[in-house]
């Protein structure tokens, strides 16, 4: 499932870069967020897929990092060209804790279970 996660991943990177060099409407600002918002989120599924954490956990979990990164990358297209003052990058990068969090605290109460 590792494997999955990393071929779909840079294909995904893959398709942004080119995109990102072909349309003039996406700035690249938003471009290189939207490829580093592809490159963490795959991380975080290829080490939940990896991980020992038990297979209801890692459904739940991996629904959630699909259903965040989705939006990340959907705010990432659309936020202006500039960090400053910048209402969704300060959104995204919430989010990205907020799947950080989620990763430590299901690893944590799987300790539990």
């Amino acid at each position: 499932m590792k494997k999955v996660f990393i071929f779909s991943g840079l294909l995904l990177l893959m398709l942004n870069s080119l995109l990102g060099l072909i349309l003039s409407r996406y700035e690249p600002f938003n471009w290189i967020v939207n490829d580093i918002i592809i490159l963490i989120n795959v991380a975080f599924l290829a080490y939940l897929a990896t991980s020992q954490i038990k297979d209801a956990f890692k459904f739940g979990l991996t629904l959630l990092l699909f259903v965040a990164g989705l939006a990340e990358f959907i705010m990432g297209f659309f936020m202006e060209s500039h960090i400053i003052d910048n209402f969704l990058f300060i959104l995204i990068i919430t989010a990205i804790i907020i799947q950080l969090g989620s990763l430590f605290l299901v690893r944590w109460i799987d300790n539990f279970a």
